[in-house]
Protein backbone atom coordinates (compact mmCIF):
# COMPACT_ATOMS: atom_id res chain seq x y z
CA UNK A 1 0.00 0.00 0.00
CA UNK A 2 1.52 3.63 -1.02
CA UNK A 3 1.80 6.67 1.15
CA UNK A 4 -0.59 8.62 -0.78
CA UNK A 5 -4.01 8.31 -1.58
CA UNK A 6 -4.62 7.96 -5.62
CA UNK A 7 -7.06 10.71 -6.84
CA UNK A 8 -10.47 9.13 -8.01
CA UNK A 9 -10.90 9.49 -11.56
CA UNK A 10 -12.97 12.17 -13.28
CA UNK A 11 -16.44 11.07 -14.40
CA UNK A 12 -16.48 11.07 -17.81
CA UNK A 13 -19.99 13.70 -18.11
CA UNK A 14 -17.61 15.88 -15.82
CA UNK A 15 -15.35 16.05 -18.20
CA UNK A 16 -17.80 16.73 -21.30
CA UNK A 17 -19.17 19.32 -19.41
CA UNK A 18 -16.25 21.45 -18.23
CA UNK A 19 -14.15 21.64 -21.21
CA UNK A 20 -15.50 25.03 -22.16
CA UNK A 21 -15.71 26.64 -19.06
CA UNK A 22 -12.21 27.76 -18.14
CA UNK A 23 -9.73 25.42 -16.51
CA UNK A 24 -10.75 22.77 -13.58
CA UNK A 25 -9.66 24.13 -9.87
CA UNK A 26 -10.91 20.71 -8.22
CA UNK A 27 -14.18 18.90 -8.47
CA UNK A 28 -16.27 16.38 -5.90
CA UNK A 29 -18.94 13.88 -5.97
CA UNK A 30 -21.87 15.22 -3.29
CA UNK A 31 -25.32 13.31 -2.49
CA UNK A 32 -27.18 14.07 -5.89
CA UNK A 33 -24.13 13.63 -8.22
CA UNK A 34 -20.83 15.76 -9.67
CA UNK A 35 -20.02 19.33 -8.68
CA UNK A 36 -16.88 21.47 -10.25
CA UNK A 37 -15.18 24.46 -9.80
CA UNK A 38 -13.57 25.83 -13.13
CA UNK A 39 -11.77 29.02 -13.41
CA UNK A 40 -15.30 30.85 -14.54
CA UNK A 41 -18.18 28.87 -12.99
CA UNK A 42 -19.71 26.64 -10.73
CA UNK A 43 -20.39 23.23 -12.71
CA UNK A 44 -22.88 21.25 -10.98
CA UNK A 45 -24.43 17.83 -12.50
CA UNK A 46 -27.43 16.49 -10.75
CA UNK A 47 -28.76 13.88 -12.33
CA UNK A 48 -29.40 14.35 -15.72
CA UNK A 49 -29.20 18.14 -15.41
CA UNK A 50 -26.07 19.98 -15.98
CA UNK A 51 -25.78 23.49 -14.05
CA UNK A 52 -23.50 26.55 -14.90
CA UNK A 53 -23.00 29.26 -12.52
CA UNK A 54 -20.42 32.60 -13.70
CA UNK A 55 -18.61 33.14 -10.91
CA UNK A 56 -19.82 36.69 -11.25
CA UNK A 57 -23.13 35.82 -10.15
CA UNK A 58 -21.48 34.71 -6.65
CA UNK A 59 -22.17 36.91 -3.87
CA UNK A 60 -20.89 34.51 -1.00
CA UNK A 61 -19.80 31.20 0.12
CA UNK A 62 -20.21 29.10 3.84
CA UNK A 63 -18.73 25.53 4.46
CA UNK A 64 -20.04 23.86 7.41
CA UNK A 65 -18.92 20.55 7.62
CA UNK A 66 -20.05 18.49 5.22
CA UNK A 67 -22.55 21.23 3.96
CA UNK A 68 -21.54 23.56 1.47
CA UNK A 69 -23.87 26.40 0.62
CA UNK A 70 -23.13 29.31 -2.11
CA UNK A 71 -25.59 32.19 -2.39
CA UNK A 72 -25.97 33.35 -6.05
CA UNK A 73 -27.55 36.77 -7.53
CA UNK A 74 -27.68 37.21 -11.63
CA UNK A 75 -28.34 40.55 -13.09
CA UNK A 76 -31.67 40.27 -13.77
CA UNK A 77 -32.73 38.26 -10.65
CA UNK A 78 -34.51 40.09 -8.18
CA UNK A 79 -33.19 38.43 -5.12
CA UNK A 80 -30.42 35.93 -3.90
CA UNK A 81 -30.61 32.21 -3.83
CA UNK A 82 -28.98 29.99 -2.14
CA UNK A 83 -27.28 25.87 -3.63
CA UNK A 84 -26.39 23.69 -1.21
CA UNK A 85 -24.35 20.31 -1.60
CA UNK A 86 -23.36 17.93 1.07
CA UNK A 87 -19.92 16.87 0.49
CA UNK A 88 -17.00 14.52 2.21
CA UNK A 89 -16.02 16.52 5.18
CA UNK A 90 -12.74 16.41 4.31
CA UNK A 91 -13.01 17.70 0.56
CA UNK A 92 -10.58 20.59 -0.83
CA UNK A 93 -13.33 21.92 -2.34
CA UNK A 94 -15.03 24.66 -0.55
CA UNK A 95 -11.50 25.70 -0.64
CA UNK A 96 -11.53 26.15 -4.28
CA UNK A 97 -14.73 27.63 -3.91
CA UNK A 98 -13.68 30.27 -1.72
CA UNK A 99 -11.27 31.82 -3.94
CA UNK A 100 -13.63 31.96 -6.72
CA UNK A 101 -15.82 33.42 -4.84
CA UNK A 102 -13.27 36.24 -3.45
CA UNK A 103 -11.81 36.85 -6.86
CA UNK A 104 -14.79 37.82 -7.94
CA UNK A 105 -16.58 39.72 -5.29
CA UNK A 106 -14.62 42.95 -4.30
CA UNK A 107 -16.89 45.24 -2.39
CA UNK A 108 -19.56 43.30 0.14
CA UNK A 109 -20.66 46.45 2.74
CA UNK A 110 -24.46 46.49 4.43
CA UNK A 111 -25.68 50.25 5.13
CA UNK A 112 -28.77 50.90 7.00
CA UNK A 113 -30.91 53.52 5.03
CA UNK A 114 -33.96 55.24 6.73
CA UNK A 115 -36.37 55.09 4.12
CA UNK A 116 -34.69 51.81 2.01
CA UNK A 117 -33.95 49.06 5.47
CA UNK A 118 -31.09 47.29 5.41
CA UNK A 119 -29.55 47.26 2.36
CA UNK A 120 -26.37 45.19 1.18
CA UNK A 121 -24.26 46.60 -1.61
CA UNK A 122 -21.89 44.04 -3.76
CA UNK A 123 -19.31 45.08 -6.28
CA UNK A 124 -18.46 41.34 -8.42
CA UNK A 125 -16.00 41.62 -11.47
CA UNK A 126 -14.87 39.81 -14.15
CA UNK A 127 -12.01 40.02 -16.43
CA UNK A 128 -13.67 43.44 -18.19
CA UNK A 129 -15.83 45.58 -15.77
CA UNK A 130 -17.30 45.79 -12.25
CA UNK A 131 -21.25 44.99 -11.76
CA UNK A 132 -23.06 46.54 -8.96
CA UNK A 133 -25.83 44.97 -6.92
CA UNK A 134 -28.38 46.74 -4.59
CA UNK A 135 -29.87 43.63 -2.63
CA UNK A 136 -32.83 45.00 0.42
CA UNK A 137 -34.26 43.29 3.01
CA UNK A 138 -37.60 45.20 2.70
CA UNK A 139 -38.22 45.35 -0.96
CA UNK A 140 -41.72 47.55 -1.03
CA UNK A 141 -39.13 50.43 0.82
CA UNK A 142 -36.43 49.91 -1.21
CA UNK A 143 -38.92 50.19 -4.49
CA UNK A 144 -40.70 53.24 -3.12
CA UNK A 145 -39.37 56.70 -4.93
CA UNK A 146 -37.27 57.69 -1.65
CA UNK A 147 -36.27 54.59 -0.90
CA UNK A 148 -34.80 54.47 -4.64
CA UNK A 149 -33.10 57.62 -4.26
CA UNK A 150 -31.34 56.58 -0.78
CA UNK A 151 -30.17 53.18 -2.67
CA UNK A 152 -28.70 55.63 -5.84
CA UNK A 153 -27.51 58.22 -3.20
CA UNK A 154 -25.51 55.25 -1.31
CA UNK A 155 -24.38 53.22 -4.18
CA UNK A 156 -22.80 56.70 -5.60
CA UNK A 157 -20.73 57.25 -2.59
CA UNK A 158 -19.84 53.66 -1.76
CA UNK A 159 -18.29 53.74 -5.37
CA UNK A 160 -16.79 56.89 -4.90
CA UNK A 161 -15.01 55.83 -2.01
CA UNK A 162 -13.48 52.39 -3.34
CA UNK A 163 -12.75 54.18 -6.42
CA UNK A 164 -15.02 51.62 -8.83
Amino acid sequence: MGWLKQAPAMPPELAQAISSHGRLLDWASHSDGTIAITKNSLVDISGDVTTFTPWTDSLQAKWEPPQLTVIFQGQSDAKPSARSWTLDAESQLPRAVRDRVTSAVVVDRVFELPNAGKVRFVARKDENRTYWSAISDDLAASQSEIGQEEIAKALVELRSSFGI
